[in-house]
């Protein structure tokens, strides 16, 4: 009897929690009672992933190292980047802000109801902490991009994290994010048409209020929200402005050009066969690109995200003024960061990609990965100078050497059998 209630009291424990955080995958249940289908989608938060099988070290004959590019140009890979999403702007920065878990799905991030694309879910369980993110350097040597050996963790404690630890919500919206420090907090004196900025004390935000409270300025000061007055306090450093909430606007799924992908081609002479292991895998988006290759002497560091709107137009952030400003130079592509492959797995084997034979039989993005229902380029493969492919071939040169990595590949197994 005694394991019985422990049990139950477990059981009613965890769904408690789980009620706590929002649903694992796009549900067709609707507020109301509607049911958007023929069946109720319940199956989906209760998935599990299938583990990877297992190879000893010294069953693996052979192993190479190769990094691949999913284009989303390709069209065997649109359902890895369709559907799109969405941010509503309030014509300076995002009007998604969550303040906790229950408000990711706030409809100011506009998704499909039926499914997502990989970009949607990747930056959603970023923001549930449910996934490690592996900066693409070394804070000390941006240029030496080297994120996929997975040095560079951001590191959080717990998985509410991004909603309860600012530092870490910076340091995530700093990658997911285009934007920059918020407007400075100011008050309008009575009476006159000057402002004066509020600046940081060494006291509390109390102790600073009581000192104005026979301050004409005091009303004015009294009339901004405690709670958001004492969070722009806080984060202020001491004789400095205290400004807004920082001014961003997260990328949408449509501005996610491609995905690099780390795996491992190895022979496991247990089973028998070639095989081929995801290890990390990276959103590709546009940035700025600081300065001409002929211009520059040395590294150069990899410009400013850019954020496109729905018309195909390029917006960064301008400091000078506090504002996005069109932008219309050169840009570049580069990876945004690092994911451990076998981590995103527990997150993506809950959601489905499309199928466009049966929408009864939708495989989860788990399945699609695991099948290889994707195209790719190779644009790197382990050698001794570690370069990419581009860096001695160009064009379609570099195509070329690319089927050619592939076909040493084939060649290697094909010359393993005796016929």
């Amino acid at each position: 009897m005694k394991n019985v209630l422990f049990v139950l009291t477990c059981s009613v424990a965890i769904f408690a929690s789980a009620q706590d955080r929002p649903q694992r995958g796009p549900y067709n249940t609707l507020p109301g009672g509607v049911v958007d289908g023929v069946a109720i989608q319940d199956e989906v938060p209760v998935r599990a992933k299938v583990e990877y099988e297992y190879v000893r070290a010294n069953d693996v004959t052979w192993q190479k190292r190769v990094f691949s590019r999913i284009d989303a140009r390709e069209l065997l890979n649109h359902d890895i980047f369709l559907p799109y999403d969405s941010f509503e702007n309030d014509g300076v920065g995002s009007s998604f802000k969550p303040t906790n878990a229950s408000e990711i799905d706030d409809p100011t991030w506009n998704k499909d109801q039926t499914r997502w694309s990989l970009w949607t879910i990747i930056l959603r369980h970023i923001m549930l902490g449910d996934l490690t993110v592996y900066r693409v350097a070394s804070e000390l040597y941006p240029t030496a991009e080297d994120g996929h050996s997975f040095k560079y963790p951001i590191v959080r404690q717990g998985q509410n994290d991004y909603f309860e630890v600012k530092s870490y919500e910076s340091a995530i919206n700093g990658i997911v994010a285009s934007g920059g420090l918020g407007p400075k907090l100011r008050i309008y004196r009575p009476n006159s048409e000057d402002t004066m900025d509020v600046i940081k004390t060494s006291q509390t935000l109390q102790e600073y209020l009581d000192s104005l409270r026979s301050d004409s300025d005091y009303e004015e000061l009294m009339a901004i929200d405690l709670e958001s007055f004492n969070k722009w306090w806080n984060m202020a450093t001491v004789n400095s402005p205290v400004r807004r909430d920082a001014i961003k606007r997260f990328v949408p799924s449509s501005n996610i050009v491609a995905y690099h992908i780390k795996e491992d081609w190895y022979f496991d002479k247990e089973r028998s066969i070639l095989d081929k292991r995801i290890i990390a895998i990276a959103p590709v988006a546009r940035y700025t690109r600081p300065v001409a290759e002929e211009e520059a002497s040395g590294p150069v560091e990899r410009g400013e995200l850019l954020v496109y709107d729905e018309t195909g137009k390029a917006y960064l952030f301008s400091a000078a003024e506090n504002e996005f400003v069109e932008y219309t130079e050169a840009v570049e592509e580069h990876e945004m960061f690092w994911l451990y492959f076998d981590e995103l797995r527990n997150v993506i084997v809950n959601y489905y990609v499309y199928n466009d034979k049966n929408d009864a039989q939708w495989m989860s993005f788990d399945d699609l990965f695991w099948k290889r229902k994707f195209s790719s380029t190779i644009y790197r493969v382990s050698d001794k100078f570690n370069r990419e492919i581009e860096e001695y071939k160009f064009g379609v040169d570099a195509l070329y050497e690319a089927e050619k990595a592939k076909e040493k590949i084939r060649d290697w197994e094909h010359n393993l059998w005796h016929f």
